[in-house]
């Protein structure tokens, strides 16, 4: 029996597991290699400075090829695609894993209530 291939949560999930394999598989091991790197770069230092809630909202619209790039050029830059995240742990958790974080802190809140009862 064959091992079968887990589905990622995300689509970013998809496209920063993808980010690695090409750098890991050195395919892409500097900045130059990335197609239209300097547009790239400068799109990825705009988004870092970018609010957090302003950054998940451009993130979402962005094409799978250009997403796919720039966080190839995170994993180059900060050794992680997920470096656009650093300054917003419920965005990482919503936008890369896939968990509505209110419903995570509803349910807490809700055990938390049953609990003291």
């Amino acid at each position: 029996m064959s091992p079968t291939a887990v589905l990622p949560r995300t689509r970013i999930a998809g496209l920063s597991a993808r980010a690695r394999n090409i750098v890991d598989s050195g395919l892409v091991s500097r900045t130059a290699a990335v197609p239209d790197w300097p547009a790239r770069l400068d799109q990825l230092h705009h988004l870092t400075a970018t609010p957090a809630a302003d950054r998940s909202a451009a993130i979402a619209r962005l094409d799978d090829r250009v997403l796919c790039d720039l966080l190839v050029l995170s994993y180059l830059h900060n050794g992680t695609p997920y470096a656009l995240w650093a300054d917003n742990l419920a965005g990482f958790a919503e936008d890369v894993l896939g968990a509505p974080t209110w419903a995570h802190l509803q349910t807490f809140v809700d055990f938390l209530a049953w609990r003291d009862r």
